[in-house]
């Protein structure tokens, strides 16, 4: 009874295996397929090829599908379905430029015009990933989050927009707080390596080896925030927020209710500041124009000033 219930148990999970193996070599040998409809002019044949290319292995392989899914909707002339294909591309790999050898300067020229208005909102999407991921102690994720936004901005051009310049200031600053806690927190797998091990089976012990020098201090961060419990916070001196007219009676009922994000300088001014999260559409442009002119008297470390990153909750109400 024991033997034939392991024996169907096993036959169970190498069924299974055997499933699973050929669907990653399955959605390669569609994506191959589809290349070639496409290189052959093959448009029709390659769309319908690039439908059954699921379970795809790679976040690389959602990208090329998605890309050349563009390029035959545009050799088609469907030029709507292909803005719609280049904005899913862009969302998936926001860093994603096709290239000379793959199409046409015209096809170039059409995904670099749709992409680029999507750029200031994915922007905003990662920054606020990265804030979630930073909240939630995963430093990983949040720095490369952060590094995508500041990769975007710089392409976009910060001198460009100044709320996107204070973003990239309040980022940097961010992924600056990110580098210093890994260099606090090593990752589990260091850490596990520095541990003592038991060699009390291994035989005589080694010799003790000279010790090696003590590693240098890690520099002081460029910027501080709600972590570094040996920093004085800065305190509010002056912080006049908009007046708030409802101008409908659901506003007058309602509550909004949002967060901002600043970087004080050593000398207690708003050097940058982003929403993280809207309070009110008709709000946020009056509420970042007034923190400009804010003051606070600065964070201190040792009694020395320095830059700081403070988070501001806001909340409109008629009470």
């Amino acid at each position: 009874m024991t033997f034939r219930m392991t024996t169907q148990r096993f036959g169970l999970m190498a069924g299974l295996i055997i499933l699973m193996v050929p669907s990653a070599a399955h959605a390669q040998d569609v994506l191959a397929r589809a290349k070639d409809y496409y290189a052959s002019a093959a448009y029709e044949e390659a769309l319908t090829t690039l439908q059954s290319a699921h379970d795809l292995p790679s976040s690389s392989d959602l990208t090329e599908v998605a890309a050349y899914q563009m390029f035959c909707l545009l050799a088609l002339g469907r030029n709507d379905e292909a803005k719609q294909a280049t904005e899913m591309l862009v969302r998936i790999d926001p860093l994603y430029h096709p290239s000379e050898s793959q199409v046409s300067p015209r096809v170039r020229t059409f995904f670099e015009t749709t992409r680029r208005p999507l750029l200031p909102e994915i922007v905003r999407q990662a920054y606020t990933t990265g804030r979630e991921a930073f909240d939630k102690k995963d430093m990983v994720a949040a720095q490369k989050q952060f590094d995508l936004t500041i990769t975007l901005i710089d392409e976009i051009g910060a001198g460009q927009d100044q709320a996107l310049g204070d973003l990239r200031t309040v980022v940097a600053g961010f992924r600056d707080l990110t580098k210093i806690a890994a260099r606090r927190d090593p990752a589990p797998d260091a850490a596990a390596a520095s541990a003592p091990k038991d060699t009390r089976a291994a035989g005589p012990a080694a010799p003790p080896a000279t010790p090696a020098p003590a590693p240098a201090p890690p520099p002081a961060p460029a910027m501080y925030g709600p972590d570094d419990t040996d920093v004085v916070r800065p305190v509010p001196v002056s912080r006049a927020l908009p007046v708030w007219r409802p101008m409908t009676p659901v506003e007058q009922r309602l509550e909004f209710r949002g967060y901002l994000d600043l970087v004080i300088d050593e000398s207690g001014r708003v050097a940058a500041a982003t929403l993280v999260k809207s309070i009110y559409p008709r709000y946020d442009a009056l509420l970042l124009d007034a923190a400009k002119n804010w003051k606070f008297r600065p964070a201190t470390k040792d009694g020395k000033p320095v830059k700081y990153m403070y988070r501001m909750a806001i909340e409109l109400n008629q009470r």
